[in-house]
């Protein structure tokens, strides 16, 4: 059996386009919390969220929900920080410096806001999206199941610049792409020993 280079060369992008497809970027909403009724109006917000045990994720997304109760309406404005632990300073003293500052927003699309591709969130960590400070900050509602009267563990609400400690979940939605790569599935897998079987017998024809 004569085995051309062509066929080889076919084989290889086969097997190319199998990869490709198996690594491809996946992007889902990581997590969300919508279709609350209940408004608050305050200045500045933030949330704590809980990253799940499967994946960590890049290219992050946030927005608030102005809408309630029915869809989502995205709200974004001003900055947005990532920190690893709870805030309960004031919006003014959010920067870099800011103890457990992970990433500062780098723009805005679709009333998200947007951070740098290399911003990784990874499972099983607890974050905190908190907004910073606005020249022109004016109260705004956003919906959720929020308790500004009690104490909780770092789901956050914020009042006149100063972030305070809550027991409820603002809604929200964080979207993401799957950070790391996706196992090779077992037809690439088997693909790749018959190009290597191939290449063996391809090898053994010439010495002949």
């Amino acid at each position: 059996m004569k085995i051309g280079k062509s066929s080889i060369l076919a084989a290889l992008s086969s097997a190319a386009a199998l990869m490709l497809g198996a690594t491809a970027v996946q992007a889902a909403t990581i997590q969300s919390m919508t279709h609350s009724t209940r408004g608050v109006e305050q200045l500045y917000y933030s949330q704590g969220i809980t990253i799940g045990s499967r994946h960590d994720w890049d290219t992050i997304s946030f927005a608030f929900d102005l809408q309630g109760g029915s869809g989502f309406e995205a709200y974004s404005a001003g900055d947005l920080y990532i920190l690893t632990e709870n805030h309960l300073g004031s919006a003014e003293d959010l920067d870099s410096s800011t103890s457990g500052f992970l990433a500062k927003n780098n723009g805005f699309e679709n009333g998200f806001w947007t951070f740098d591709r290399d911003v990784t969130l990874v499972a099983d960590t607890t974050y905190y999206f908190v907004m910073g400070d606005r020249e022109t900050a004016t109260a705004t509602q956003i919906f959720g199941n929020q308790d500004l009267t009690g104490s909780g563990l770092g789901f956050s609400g914020s009042a006149f610049g100063d972030f305070m400690s809550t027991t409820g979940d603002l809604d929200f939605a964080l979207n993401g792409e799957i950070a790391t790569p996706v196992p090779l599935p077992a037809t690439a897998l088997m693909l790749l020993a018959g190009l290597g079987s191939l290449g063996a017998v391809a090898a053994r024809r010439r010495r002949g």
